[in-house]
């Protein structure tokens, strides 16, 4: 029989792994309460959602740019130490928050740059977080973690809003940042705890221009890995649904019930992870993420036509949440079992911006696709583009397609 429950092996078996594991689940949980944070106190300032949207704006720039730099940062300088020193920074960004609110001198322009450092040290720190655990964990091993590593996610997205929520309107903006800085010195003190980490052979002589364009290149040559990358951006960007959500809770459910929506994918998602066990079994990646990638869009098409039925729309998300953490647990397989460890920081960066981009680009996409037909007929028609989309290039990237993993747990 196979066993549905996510593996929690590793978590034993790795006890560098587990701090990492602990210690970035707590931070992201606290990013999830900023995340919640900065909005609202934008709008409190402004009253403008206008404004509140530009902040995407300021932080879709610095991702990009500083995205790239992180990755060959990450195959250039000892790992742990870019993850301290980001997660000091991060910390001391929450600081400068809280001390400025203390002394009623927070500004709109203020948030726009403090949300704009915070991206950034984050675009510096993922690529190397994600590159040392290859180095901890075993080859063999690295499909156990990938669904590990995802419910670091799924959790956060999860519950760090909700508390972010209850703070916010119980405790007030200032200990809602403060309870954010506790959660990075957690994770900075769990950080410290592990071994340096062995920095690959690198030309000095080689600039960080040119080590981005050779990582670029590298992806380049990888048609396996195209297919994970454009996949994934087909089907946030046709079919995002989070724009619409204040929209349909004041036309359908109710302005009390629009935390739901937003949750709703995030715990399909985690269903996902607590139910990997059967993952492991499996070999056939390219077309398990080309599937379930293209159930993200169905998921949306189905939202779309059930939008007059609260709950049962629900469902529909919830299914789409699955879907898209399923293509994302092989995916990160994939990553992990493929790319060489001396490039794993630039190909990081690049799987980064992939996944960060699509939601982003989505926004406008799907905002503009109800403005013109409406929110059933813009979600029905983003999701059917997502899932043809998604099975098209699955199809045309023939080495994606047919990639089957080279480890196996059986």
């Amino acid at each position: 029989m196979i066993n549905l429950a996510i593996d929690l092996k590793p978590l034993r078996e790795y006890p560098d792994y587990r701090k990492m594991f602990f210690g970035q689940l707590v931070s992201f949980v606290g990013s999830q309460i900023t995340y919640v944070a900065l909005p609202w106190q934008l709008y409190q300032l402004t009253h403008s959602t206008f404004q509140v949207g530009l902040l995407g704006v300021f932080q879709l720039i610095p991702l990009i740019v500083v995205g790239l730099w992180g990755g060959a940062l990450a195959d250039r300088v000892e790992r742990r130490r870019i993850c301290v020193i980001s997660e000091i920074l991060l910390a001391l960004c929450n600081v400068a928050l809280i001390v400025m609110t203390l002394r009623n001198q927070i500004t709109v322009y203020a948030i726009y740059a403090l949300g704009a450092l915070m991206v950034s040290f984050n675009a510096i720190h993922r690529p190397a977080f994600s590159s040392m655990i290859p180095q901890i964990v075993k080859k063999k091993d690295l499909s156990r973690v990938s669904p590990l590593n995802s419910f670091i996610s799924t959790f956060g997205m999860i519950t760090g809003p909700a508390i972010g929520g209850l703070l916010l309107a119980h405790a007030g903006i200032v200990w809602t940042y403060v309870i954010d800085m506790l959660t990075y010195l957690f994770v900075i003190a769990m950080m410290i705890q592990l071994p340096r980490f062995e920095v690959q052979a690198v030309d000095k002589k080689v600039s960080s221009l040119q080590s981005i364009k050779e990582g670029m290149n590298y992806a380049l040559t990888r048609r396996d890995l195209w297919g994970t990358y454009i996949v994934d951006i087909i089907a946030m960007t046709f079919a995002f649904p989070n724009p619409l959500f204040p929209m349909l809770a004041a036309s359908f459910a109710g302005a009390e019930k629009l935390g739901w929506y937003y949750s709703a994918t995030a715990i399909g998602a985690l269903m996902a992870t607590l139910t990997s066990g059967w993952t492991l079994h499996q070999k056939s990646h390219g077309k398990i993420i080309t599937f379930a990638a293209s159930g993200w869009g169905v998921g949306i098409i189905f939202f779309g036509l059930s939008l007059q039925y609260f709950y049962l729309s629900l469902i529909f998300l919830l299914l789409a949440g699955w879907s898209d953490m399923i293509s994302g647990i092989f995916r990160g397989t994939m990553w992990n079992e493929t790319i060489p460890n001396e490039k794993r920081g630039r190909l990081a960066s690049v799987e980064m911006l992939s996944y960060a981009s699509g939601p982003l680009i989505g926004q406008v996409f799907m905002g503009s696709l109800s403005d013109m037909f409406g929110a059933s007929k813009g979600l029905i028609i983003g999701g059917t583009c997502a899932a043809l989309g998604c099975l098209c290039i699955g199809k045309i990237i023939s080495p994606f397609w047919n990639y089957r993993a080279t480890t196996y747990d059986g």
